[in-house]
């Protein structure tokens, strides 16, 4: 599988992608995220692209950005994608939630990411 997700002790959902991911990977990893959300409790995501092989064509990619978009459970999500520093295969995805309503944070520390997830820091 091209992704594992996991929920750390401090409720920090973490789904990380490695390799190459297709479209279909990419909206079963939302599903599963969506499946874990407690419908009481924040949902903290962080999202790491570091070592993803972008293989979604731009169409495939603002489609799965209008589905992440649309997920009932990530409407107050607060949300950090991880990426390598002037690499960021998530641009196209990112920016077309964004449009649709979805608010992501950019990082590429991973450290940072959960701090800024924790509280720590704005």
């Amino acid at each position: 599988m091209p992704y594992s997700i996991q929920i750390d002790d401090s409720g920090i959902t973490t789904v990380v992608y490695s390799g190459s991911v297709g479209l279909g990977e990419r909206k079963n990893a939302v599903d599963e995220v969506c499946g874990m959300v407690e419908p009481s409790m924040p949902v903290r995501l962080l999202i790491d692209v570091r070592n993803i092989v972008m293989s979604m064509s731009t169409d495939e990619q603002v489609t799965f950005g209008k589905y992440v978009a649309s997920r009932e459970q990530f409407s107050d999500a607060k949300v950090a994608v991880v990426h390598e520093a002037g690499n960021n295969p998530n641009i196209m995805i990112t920016t077309t939630a964004y449009l649709e309503g979805y608010h992501v944070v950019e990082f590429d520390d991973l450290n940072e990411a959960r701090l800024w997830l924790s509280g720590a820091f704005k």
